[in-house]
């Protein structure tokens, strides 16, 4: 029987919640986003919508008939920028996150992010960190395509796709998700 090389295997992360601490800073942006526009959803409300969600996914959840669709234009436009202020100087590593980041990284693993985050904030988080060099395949929640479904299932669909092609079996890929929104996706095979 063949041993399967390292690179057939992967870790799957979540960079929002498992590898850095971006949701205190995702929820202020937002709450403070809306708030500004006159909504009125308390913090632990907002909080509770994004875990697994892109911002404006989580504003739809919160505000699913707007009056005005303009009016989450604004709100996701001020998040964003808020969301860039906060991050500037970077986001607290969670140690767990790391630690398993560095141990596949040691065994020569491939190691995959997936981010409810747009790529504008992702990667100079990484850079920051100096982590960039340790992932083989970023996944950000506005990478193409784009269209029906939500972004965390789009990058699920990707992330699957690519590792197949790669071939790494779905038995060999550890996950690590703060989301448990997505259970089939969300546990280690």
């Amino acid at each position: 029987m063949n041993a399967l090389s390292p690179l057939q295997h992967a870790l799957i992360l979540a960079f929002d919640g498992v590898l850095f601490d971006t949701l205190p800073a995702r929820t202020a942006a937002l709450r403070e986003a809306l708030v500004a526009e006159g909504f009125n959803f308390s913090e632990d409300l907002v909080r509770a919508e994004l875990p697994g969600r892109a911002m404006a996914e989580a504003l739809q959840q919160l505000d699913p008939a707007p009056q005005d669709p303009t009016r989450h234009d604004l709100v996701l436009l001020r998040a964003q920028r808020l969301y860039a202020g906060i991050i500037a100087h970077g986001v607290p590593l969670l140690p767990e996150g790391l630690a398993a980041l560095r141990d596949a990284v040691a065994s020569g693993h491939r190691v995959v992010l997936r981010s409810d985050s747009e790529r504008r904030h992702v990667e100079p988080l990484l850079a920051l960190s100096g982590l960039e060099t340790q992932v083989g395949l970023l996944r950000c929640a506005d990478d193409p395509p784009r269209g029906a479904g939500s972004s965390f299932a789009r990058s699920w669909q990707h992330i699957d796709e690519r590792l197949e092609r790669l071939g790494v079996a779905s038995t060999q890929r550890q996950v690590r998700e703060l989301t448990v929104r997505h259970p089939l996706q969300a546990v280690d095979p």
